[in-house]
């Protein structure tokens, strides 16, 4: 027992080296471990307040702008402002027909927001500007380099063609006195439909006017609709391949001393002014006839309508109940509650129609 007692055995220094040496690694990656996990849920926790604050601004906008009967921008698209027209009847109008803007402004409060001074907020103001008293509803906008591309706080977008140019001439037609309005659409290839944006003229005298109706070219479209308005509708009027339309007014019958429906073919003066394939026509009582087809001065394979006689000369008009399609709105916010870096960085896109922006 003594002898034993007297033993000094322990542990050299390369055995505690070599301990020290596998505890540090081990050391070493549970802190990178739990580092990471404090990083990732500090990223989490950031993302999700971000997220639910930008969530709730997009979803009042797309609420409020779904509601709006026309948008407009001062200064084209992209664009960091955008001014609606709220009719009575929306729920944020206040019961009155008003102007709402929603807009962005840099970190400095500047609006527009100059380029940089990120992160952008996001804004709504009654009227027609942004400034005044108004609403926060997002913060932490950012900007973002791929497709779509939001810079400077241009987070709307909306592809639009402009308003035709209107021309009367007060002989060659048979359009009488009174206001008319157009909108001019493109038809892309997909055969998707670019909305357009309402032209109004007003012709002061005459019973033989004649509206020409022109516009510039939309790059992809290979065709456009021409939509017009003479008082009960707008309506699609002809597609056209060219970029002016001649609208003389209504055609006129000419069988002579009256044509007979039901018939298969009604005989008219010209069909220029309508779509070379299938139409809706109607003249006096006649109700709606459904045509499939046309020649210069017929239209051919017609169908239904009132029954009865129709004497030469009455006015056929376009019946068409085809409308243009509603304006819309792209809505792209880049957010990030750490703009130094893009760790945390996510976008919300949302496609708003307006479904009040049709005309009647």
């Amino acid at each position: 027992m003594r002898g034993r007692a007297s033993k000094q055995d322990g542990f050299t220094l390369i055995e505690m080296l070599v301990v020290m040496a596998i505890l540090g690694v081990v050391v070493a990656g549970l802190a990178v471990l739990f580092s990471g996990a404090l990083n990732s849920q500090s990223d989490q926790t950031n993302r999700a307040e971000v997220q639910q604050d930008a969530r709730l601004g997009l979803d009042r906008m797309r609420r409020e702008i779904r509601c709006a009967s026309d948008i407009t921008t001062a200064s084209g698209y992209p664009a960091s402002a955008v001014t609606i027209s709220l009719g009575s009847y929306c729920p944020t109008s206040g019961g009155a027909a008003t102007t709402v803007t929603w807009c962005t402004k840099d970190k400095n409060g500047t609006s527009p927001p100059v380029a940089g001074q990120q992160p952008y907020t996001l804004w709504r103001y009654t009227g027609a500007t942004c400034s005044g008293t108004g609403v926060k509803w997002a913060s932490n906008l950012v900007d973002k380099t791929d497709a779509p591309a939001v810079t400077a706080g241009k987070i709307f977008d909306a592809t639009r063609l402009p308003a035709a140019t209107l021309t009367p001439a007060s002989s060659g037609g048979t359009l009488l006195a009174g206001p008319y309005s157009y909108v001019v659409t493109g038809v892309l290839t997909s055969g998707a439909e670019v909305p357009g944006t309402l032209a109004s003229v007003t012709i002061a005298s005459g019973v033989a006017n004649q509206i020409t109706v022109s516009w510039p070219t939309f790059s992809g479209a290979s065709s456009y609709n021409v939509y017009g308005r003479d008082g009960t509708g707008l309506r699609l009027l002809k597609n056209v391949v060219g970029t002016s339309y001649l609208d003389t007014g209504p055609t006129r019958l000419s069988t002579n001393p009256s044509t007979t429906i039901p018939s298969a073919t009604i005989a008219v003066d010209d069909t220029s002014n309508f779509n070379a394939g299938a139409n809706t026509i109607a003249f006096g009582a006649s109700g709606t006839i459904s045509c499939i087809g046309t020649t210069g001065t017929s239209f051919t394979g017609c169908s239904g309508g009132n029954p009865g006689q129709y004497p030469w000369h009455m006015p056929v008009y376009n019946a068409s109940t085809v409308r243009p399609p509603g304006t819309a709105l792209t809505v792209s916010m880049a957010l990030d509650k750490t703009p130094a870096n893009t760790n945390q960085r996510f976008v919300l896109t949302d496609n708003i129609t307006l479904r009040n922006s049709r005309p009647s």
